[in-house]
């Protein structure tokens, strides 16, 4: 079909399975370090700058292998360099986001989030010659996510807290 995007791996399936491998990985990774993302901010931010490489690595490879840099990354470097730096702290956003509610509050609705973003956008940027680029996608529809995240986490944390609060008897023991 004209104008929609070949899979760089060959077949949409193997794409599926790459990205939700990737997937699976970064929230196992997420949950993996818990205490030591509890104590601090350095370790999600190690991970989320982690995450953000490697993702941008993919989008690049999937280019460098096809031949598909989009027009505009080849002659403005300085709007190449935007792109890629907004894409960076919007990536590494999610992972620190995730970590930190996970390891502090327990909330395991950002993890799920962290798990449904990383399967799309690794999906996305593992495709190419498409009618608009994946990285130009993402920094429209990534702030848009990371909203979202937020979102079911508050919803998570408010479910929980009605929980503890009404149903629970507000937390009195029944002796």
């Amino acid at each position: 079909m004209p104008g929609s995007p070949d899979p760089v791996l060959g077949d949409w399936l193997l794409t599926h399975v790459v990205a939700v491998a990737a997937a699976l990985g970064t929230v196992g990774v997420v949950y993996a370090t818990r205490a030591r993302s509890a104590r601090g901010f350095l370790i999600p931010a190690l991970l989320g700058g982690g995450y953000a490489v490697a993702t941008l690595a993919v989008w690049t490879a999937a280019r460098l292998a096809t031949d598909a840099f989009p027009s505009g990354f080849v002659e403005d470097s300085l709007a190449a360099a935007g792109f890629f730096g907004f894409s960076f702290l919007l990536l590494a956003g999610f992972v620190v986001v995730a970590a930190l509610l996970f390891a502090r509050r327990g909330l395991v609705a950002p993890l799920v989030g962290l798990f449904g973003v990383t399967e799309l956008v690794w999906w996305a940027f593992l495709h190419v010659r498409g009618e608009t680029d994946a990285l130009g996608m993402f920094l429209i529809v990534g702030p848009a996510l990371l909203v979202l995240l937020f979102v079911a986490a508050g919803v998570e944390y408010a479910g929980r807290w009605v929980w503890r609060r009404f149903v629970r008897g507000g937390g009195r023991s029944a002796s």
